[in-house]
């Protein structure tokens, strides 16, 4: 048999159920109107505990639900790689609902069918998968119970069975379906599983809840030694010196980071005495990534000042990533123990500094540190093309690999994005430069930036186009990288300010001064009406630069008054220190 089918067919709320309904704490207002096989398990539906073994199983799995409760099993599926096509509403009888399934889907080779309400753990119920295996080979008819209930568990069906179901009345129960045609089936008594199975309709909601926190303290108990010690992770922001915004066009790039601005992510592991051992918590920072406001008048300045993106999906797309390629690259991790996250950055918003980037980055290696996976197990131009697609891919965020390359390498690293390596590898070529070949630098931004992603504008496009300006535009930034790493390696500053100021120009001539901005166009013309060059570190809203005056002795007074034209004018400054490696 290739089919189970899972009746979750309820006429009416069960005393659990109309317990969560009637209660209006925090937690229950999270459950109302969830049928009981969806409500959270050690962080999980219920039902999704049972699913991810059952599919190992079987080709296809159907889940019969009623008006009461189809919308939520539907929300279930979209999010548990179930087909919502599988998803049959019904909640007749529970022979109508076999029949009905039968009817609609077939099931030529019959099919086995079982509650909904079971939760199984493969690690504790392992022999309870193995008979379900086993009867899925065999064309077999049986009922089978468990303690002294005579409430099913599971029973198997052949394709004659189903056949004969519509004729049945719908009062008929599961033993007289197992039993036309004086077919006499012998009813098999299980043992009791270990998990619990809370398909009695007088089960009360403190009973629920003690049943399986009794049962995951058990678990746990068998684990490996717990993790107690709180993991704090910094990632640092960067600047891109030369060649950006090439490096999500195939060309090359030199960047670095800087101390003077970070995202850190706090990892608190979960007791093996608390409830929530398992469990994973997102934590919101009320500062960082606030979620409570004393007014609305607070609520509007703050969106109008750091707009509506927040970390928390960073950090819940980031252990999503993660999980998954350890499974597909066959690390093993143990995810027994649970864990709390926090955040916190001070990396300024919005101006092109790589925050977002910095925030997965700080997740990611407490990730590493926390389930002990190592450089060799992912190494490092791998971590930051998997760190790139969290955003990329998960969260549909326009990003390219530099900024994630330098977080995972730290330091300074010099950048190839050659189209024929990144298509075959994933990744391009990088190299570890020396930080000390960089001459003292500067920042500026924008104290209120407005989104620094429209500064993008439709280059990209005209690129997947083949536009030939965009083209030569891209490959004259990777030029400047060429010669710039040229001119660091020979000491030679003034000739690396020349190509920061290429950089820039070529740039404001690809984008145009609309997309530049008013405001990104004068921080550069301040910089270089007092002896310095800048060009953006990122996407803009900001400008890293250096001094290039001709005498030395003014260095630090044309430093100065630059400090205070920005100033005057409500712009940052800052001098920046250069971060060494981190991997």
């Amino acid at each position: 048999m290739d089919t189970l089918v899972l009746l979750a067919s309820t006429l009416s709320p069960s005393r659990l159920e109309n317990e969560i309904k009637n209660g209006y704490t925090a937690r229950l207002l999270q459950w109302h109107d969830l049928p009981r096989s969806l409500l959270s398990i050690s962080g999980r539906p219920a039902l999704s505990w049972w699913y991810d073994a059952a599919k190992t199983v079987f080709k296809n799995v159907y889940i019969v639900a009623n008006a009461y409760n189809y919308k939520h099993y539907e929300r279930w599926a979209s999010g548990h790689d179930f087909p919502t096509n599988h998803i049959l509403n019904c909640g007749i009888s529970v022979l109508s609902d076999i029949a009905f399934v039968h009817r609609v889907k077939k099931c030529n080779e019959g099919a086995m069918i079982m509650t909904a309400d079971f939760l199984y753990d493969s690690d504790q119920d392992s022999w309870f998968l193995d008979l379900v295996t086993d009867l899925s080979t065999k064309q077999t008819n049986q009922l089978f119970t468990y303690g002294d209930k005579q409430t099913h568990l599971l029973c198997t069906m052949g394709h004659d069975i189903l056949e004969s179901l519509a004729s049945l009345p719908q009062t008929s129960t599961l033993y007289d379906a197992l039993n036309i045609d004086d077919n006499k089936q012998q009813v098999v008594k299980v043992q009791q599983p270990s998990t619990h199975l809370y398909m009695d309709d007088s089960l009360s909601l403190d009973n629920f809840l003690s049943t399986w926190l009794d049962y995951f303290e058990k678990r746990r108990e068998g684990s490996c030694l717990a993790k107690t010690d709180v993991l704090q992770v910094k990632a640092y922001a960067r600047v891109g010196l030369m060649g950006n915004p090439s490096d999500g066009f195939y060309g090359k790039t030199i960047s670095m980071l800087i101390s003077n601005f970070w995202a850190q992510v706090t990892l608190i592991p979960h007791n093996k005495s608390e409830s929530e051992y398992g469990n994973i918590t997102i934590m919101s920072n009320p500062v960082a990534d606030p979620r409570r406001f004393s007014t609305m008048s607070s609520l509007a300045n703050l969106i109008q000042t750091d707009g509506y993106e927040n970390g928390d999906r960073l950090l819940l797309a980031c252990c999503k990533v993660f999980y998954c390629y350890c499974n597909e690259a066959g690390i093993n991790i143990d995810t027994q123990q649970g864990f709390k996250l926090l955040f916190d950055t001070n990396i300024p918003r919005q101006v092109g500094l790589a925050g977002s980037s910095a925030i997965i980055t700080a997740c990611w290696k407490a990730l590493l540190k926390f389930y002990h996976v190592t450089n060799e197990q992912i190494p490092l131009e791998k971590q930051a093309s998997l760190v790139l697609s969290v955003e990329t891919d998960e969260l549909g965020i326009a990003a390219g690999l530099q900024d994630r390359v330098i977080q995972a390498y730290g330091g300074l690293v010099y950048m190839d994005f050659d189209q024929q390596f990144v298509e075959e590898h994933g990744y391009g070529k990088y190299e570890r430069l020396d930080s000390s070949l960089v001459p003292p630098l500067f920042l500026a931004y924008v104290a209120r930036p407005e989104d620094s992603g429209k500064v993008h504008s439709t280059v990209k496009q005209r690129f997947l186009q083949n536009d030939p300006e965009v083209i030569e535009a891209m490959k004259q930034f990777a030029s400047f990288t060429v010669q710039a790493r040229e001119s660091l390696e020979r000491g030679d500053h003034h000739a690396f300010a020349q190509m920061m100021t290429s950089n820039f120009e070529q740039r404001r001539k690809t984008y145009g001064d609309a997309v530049v901005g008013a405001a990104n166009l004068r921080m550069v013309d301040l910089a270089r009406q007092h002896g310095c060059v800048a060009k953006f570190p990122g996407s803009g809203g900001a400008v890293v630069g250096m001094w290039d005056g001709s005498d030395e002795t003014t260095r630090s007074q044309d430093l100065l008054k630059l400090r205070h034209a920005l100033e005057s004018e409500g712009y940052v400054f800052v001098e920046l220190t250069p971060m060494g490696d981190q991997a």
